[in-house]
């Protein structure tokens, strides 16, 4: 089945990342000194540059694009539009690993919704040139919300955009100030420090370091949140997405699937996690 293959490729992503923990256990202390922006990006991203599909092989209904960061970076992205839709577009910021092709499949789901999506690459993935930073990668969400809102002359209240894990961050960071159709946050977390104190609590306690701070900056959007979570999450921890819905103060819907980890919420109960999509995209 279609969506049990997107589902195996996910795994296979989250085994990449767990052989990882190891290395960033080690290393994320020195996170704390100035000038290791390097080493955090190293540890953040694990960008996939060999997974590559032709034109040929993507959807009938789809668009590879190619589109240019203010800082001159040449982004990736994926472009699913109906003939006749909902009119409406889910701009779609994936997590830390593979690139945007392992995320086709989902995004046809949300097409087969009636809706048009823009599935989004990051620098350094896919292929995007440069190479990934948290700086950089914000940029690259920001222009390419910008560039539905302009060259794809969607209106703002027709945007929905949706991040997954780290991709919560790009989501919120790019959808500050703008009075969007919705942001959707699926195993969001409130900031890079609280991940580590939660993680490493005998290690870590304390530390502060300044970054991927969602909860700091999620009062400046202009647009209801949908917040989806596992309360078995063995990545990012329910809690601190939690922590990131009760920091906001507009409005807002809490999602929670019992058991459902980090990569798997959509199979562990679908009826909740795609009818909490549906439900939030028909606003």
């Amino acid at each position: 089945m279609m969506f049990q293959k997107k589902h195996e490729s996910q795994i296979d992503i989250h085994a990449l990342i767990m052989k990882k923990i190891p290395l960033i256990t080690a290393c994320l202390i020195i996170l704390i000194l100035p000038g290791c922006n390097g080493l955090v990006n190293s540890l953040s991203f694990f960008p996939d540059r060999t997974f590559l599909l032709n034109t040929e092989s993507l959807p009938s209904f789809a668009e590879e694009k190619i589109i240019s960061t203010p800082d001159g970076v040449k982004l990736q992205l994926i472009y699913f539009r109906h003939v006749k839709g909902s009119g409406k577009v889910v701009v779609y910021f994936h997590g830390n690993a593979g690139n945007l092709y392992n995320r086709i499949d989902e995004g046809k789901r949300i097409f087969g919704m009636g809706h048009d999506v823009v599935i989004s690459g990051y620098r350094g993935y896919g292929r995007s040139t440069g190479e990934p930073t948290e700086e950089g990668v914000y940029i690259d969400g920001r222009t390419v919300c910008d560039h539905v809102s302009g060259t794809l002359g969607y209106t703002a209240d027709k945007i929905f955009i949706y991040g997954r894990s780290i991709g919560t961050t790009v989501a919120v960071d790019a959808a500050m100030d703008r009075e969007l159709g919705g942001v959707i946050l699926v195993t969001p977390f409130s900031s890079a420090v609280d991940f580590i104190k939660e993680k490493y609590p005998d290690i870590f306690s304390g530390i502060g370091y300044g970054h991927f701070e969602s909860e700091k900056k999620i009062n400046r959007l202009k647009s209801p949140v949908l917040v989806v979570h596992g309360t078995s999450d063995e990545i990012v921890p329910y809690k601190l997405g939690v922590k990131l819905y009760n920091a906001y103060n507009g409005e807002k819907e809490l999602v929670t699937i019992n058991n459902g980890m980090h990569n798997d919420l959509e199979l562990t109960d679908p009826g909740i996690f795609w009818g909490a999509f549906e439900r939030f995209l028909q606003r």
